[in-house]
């Protein structure tokens, strides 16, 4: 099935591009109206096959194949529900977007990430896998956003697409980087 495959292609290739670590981050796609493909927990990400993918049921949770769902389903599951124009979200560790986030402002430096992440929203932690991070977070992109930072903790993208998911994960941290590299050279002096 070509969508499980792209999917795991963009598992992969974020794990090499350093955004997760081996079994950090969780990724899916919307199939249908009421279904989703979700990474699995506890396979590690540069391991991770189409058949290790867990078919999720948007409208009660019900998690259907061999491996246990991401800690993470209910944040995947209220963001569809929320959001029918979101067919992807990827859930990653930008260590950039993330260090910024807890330590100083997200202004923009860099043109693309203006016109693809928009103005991310920045949010406190909550225990990972709860209730209360996943209504954080899914609260955030129904009032619009593109892309959420949970401070101390990661980043989740959303998009038409997984390709699109992923370009917004990968343009936020491009932003990171830039405006670090800015700062310890005195930092910005134009911002857009």
């Amino acid at each position: 099935m070509e969508i499980k495959g792209h999917l795991v292609d963009c598992v992969k290739s974020l794990y090499a591009m350093g955004l997760t670590t081996a079994v950090s981050g969780n990724h899916s796609v919307r199939f249908g109206k009421k279904w989703m493909w979700l990474t699995p927990s506890e396979i590690p990400r540069y391991l991770i096959k189409p058949a290790d993918l867990v078919k999720v049921d948007l409208e009660t949770g019900r998690a259907v194949g061999k491996r246990k769902p991401s800690i993470e389903l209910n944040m995947h599951k209220m963001i569809y529900n929320i959001r029918p124009d979101v067919n992807a979200v990827v859930h990653t560790h930008n260590p950039y977007s993330v260090g910024i986030a807890i330590s100083a402002e997200f202004r923009h430096v860099i043109e693309e990430a203006k016109i693809v992440v928009g103005q991310p929203s920045v949010i406190e932690n909550k225990p990972s896998g709860s209730i209360a991070l996943a209504e954080a977070v899914s609260s955030e992109f129904e009032r619009g956003a593109t892309a959420v930072i949970i401070k101390n903790h990661g980043v989740v993208a959303v998009g038409k697409s997984i390709h699109h998911a992923r370009a917004v994960a990968e343009s936020l941290e491009e932003w990171a980087k830039v405006l670090t590299v800015a700062r310890i050279f005195g930092g910005p002096k134009d911002w857009l």
